[in-house]
């Protein structure tokens, strides 16, 4: 289903206010969320979602106001599938084809479970000046992007909006319009994200990948590391106010010439981040990127793996009596 005339923000605005206009049964006797007394939401690209509150319980109410490629069965199929990987990192979530009623008619909406967390801007602001906090942080996000790999998963618009975090530090992921799971092979590639965090062949790219995710995987670790080593970048970069983090569309254009691949390089093991970037810039397709726990790996590390089960059995360490033994010897020649 393409879903071609579709209500405006305003429109979904105005019919979320009135209870028999809002047809989804995990909705009924609810109320979308107000703040002195204007309706909440939250603008995307695609999507407007309003806070919605049921007996007690909050949801996130999901409507679309620009058209996705066949919405209802992208969304049935990714939700069978995290239901059967049961990853951490996905909210519960319902697609209700008749959900809401508008001037335009009934309209499909997704219902998700509300998450009691910060967009990862907002919690990385929060613990600004404390490095535990951002490296325990920079330590999640790769096992997250290494288990959504596992699971051959990529969520397509990882970005600060859509990446929350939890008071204990743990991650979950919202929006999932643009999701690839391995029943999507082939699926178009609808929704690009937002500069400052994709790869510019993404612009081209036709087809659901599950390599979607990993130029701007490396961009977001990347940030979050320099963020850790220097945390004056926040203000000098004025990235509370800005749609990106640590790289601007500017920056992504310039292949890797301006002044902010310089200060990641001055910075404590980031030198080799900024490279990495670099190199990625220079490929002509996403399908020539690297997973972040791929460019991650310490050159050591790696040999050391490599000789790790080659049959090789290493001889104890020397005890002190040895040495003395072997002192003796050489002493009586």
């Amino acid at each position: 289903m393409i879903m071609a005339t579709l209500p405006s923000i305003s429109d979904y605005t105005t019919s979320i206010q009135t209870e028999a206009l809002v047809k989804a049964p995990q909705l009924k006797g609810g109320h979308p969320e107000l703040y002195n007394d204007r309706v909440v939401k939250y603008s995307g690209g695609f999507c407007v979602v309003f806070p919605y509150e049921v007996s007690g319980k909050k949801f996130a109410v999901r409507c679309w106001h620009a058209s996705v490629s066949k919405a209802e069965e992208r969304t049935k199929i990714i939700a069978e599938y995290l239901s059967r990987v049961k990853l951490p990192y996905f909210v519960g979530f319902d697609y209700v084809d008749d959900g809401i009623a508008t001037k335009d008619g009934l309209q499909p909406i997704v219902v998700m479970d509300w998450v009691n967390a910060k967009p990862i801007k907002i919690y990385i602001k929060d613990h600004l000046y404390e490095s535990n906090k951002l490296k325990n942080l920079a330590d999640a996000f790769l096992k997250m992007v290494k288990d959504l790999h596992k699971n051959k998963i990529s969520h397509g618009d990882l970005q600060h909006g859509n990446i929350m975090v939890k008071d204990d530090g743990s991650l979950v992921l919202v929006d999932y319009d643009s999701m690839y799971v391995p029943q999507l092979a082939g699926w178009s590639d609808d929704i690009s994200g937002l500069e400052g965090y994709q790869h510019p062949a993404r612009w081209d790219n036709k087809e659901l990948t599950p390599k979607a995710d990993y130029f701007s995987e490396l961009v977001i670790y990347s940030s979050i590391k320099a963020l850790e080593k220097a945390p004056a970048l926040w203000n000098d970069l004025k990235m509370e106010d800005t749609d990106t983090m640590l790289f601007n569309s500017e920056d992504i254009k310039s292949g890797g010439t301006t002044n902010i691949f310089g200060v990641l390089e001055s910075l404590p093991d980031c030198k080799d981040l900024s490279i990495t970037i670099k190199k990625f810039l220079s490929c002509q397709t996403i399908g020539e990127l690297l997973p972040l726990e791929d460019v991650l790996v310490d050159p050591i590390d790696d040999l050391r793996a490599q000789w790790q089960d080659n049959g090789y059995q290493a001889k104890p360490a020397y005890s002190h009596s040895d040495v003395e033994s072997i002192a003796k010897q050489w002493g009586n020649r």
